[in-house]
């Protein structure tokens, strides 16, 4: 069972929970499966290390709380919605740096939340949406394109869908890369190159 599974299979659990409104990121691996079988075990496992860590420094820089991960996923949960787009953005573009093709589902929505765990339709959503999503693409329901009005980001209109086991047609939204200004302290750091990369790793 992978992530999404573990996650939305929540819903069926009957027991007292709190309900919250809250926005969900799911991440998700392209081609991880070919790229395992490629690397090989080990050399696999350690770039899935350096993944892990990369989107949880991100998860912790943008005010994000890991819920889950399983294999090459995560789903976490923000207070911002405009925090969880740019934390994507952040995602598919420091990942690419180690060679891997993420994508992004985001959507905001009430969930019942028992102790750590969400479940409810929001995480089915969210699930869904980031399985529709491209390479290197952060994908947003329309909720979470009314939801950041004003947060001076921008959205690209990825067509109306159906979600597997949801009623009614889904309008998606591409997000186009957020001007550094609209992300504020959250703004994209520059990737060391020559001279400042080696200093860098000196003082680590």
């Amino acid at each position: 069972m992978d992530l999404q599974e573990r996650l939305t299979s929540l819903a069926s659990r009957e027991a007292d929970g709190s309900r919250v409104l809250v926005t969900l990121l799911f991440t998700d691996l392209i081609g991880s499966t070919e790229r395992a079988v490629a690397l090989g075990d080990r050399r696999w496992q350690g770039l899935l290390e350096r993944h892990h860590g990369t989107v949880r420094d991100l998860l912790d820089r943008f005010g994000g709380c890991e819920v889950d991960t399983a294999g090459d996923g995560f789903l976490a949960t923000f207070s911002t919605a405009s925090h969880a787009v740019g934390c994507g953005f952040e995602v598919t573009r420091s990942l690419s740096w180690l060679g891997l093709d993420a994508r992004v589902g985001v959507h905001t929505g009430e969930c019942d939340r028992f102790g750590p765990k969400y479940s409810g339709v929001a995480v089915h959503v969210a699930a869904r949406v980031v399985r529709l999503a491209g390479p290197r693409e952060v994908l947003v329901t329309e909720t979470v394109k009314g939801v950041v009005a004003g947060a001076g980001l921008r959205f690209a209109e990825r067509g109306r869908h159906s979600l597997k086991g949801l009623p009614g047609v889904w309008p998606l939204y591409a997000a186009v890369e957020p001007d550094p200004v609209a992300l504020g302290p959250h703004a994209p750091r520059p990737r060391a190159t020559g001279r400042r990369a080696r200093v860098a790793r000196l003082g680590a």
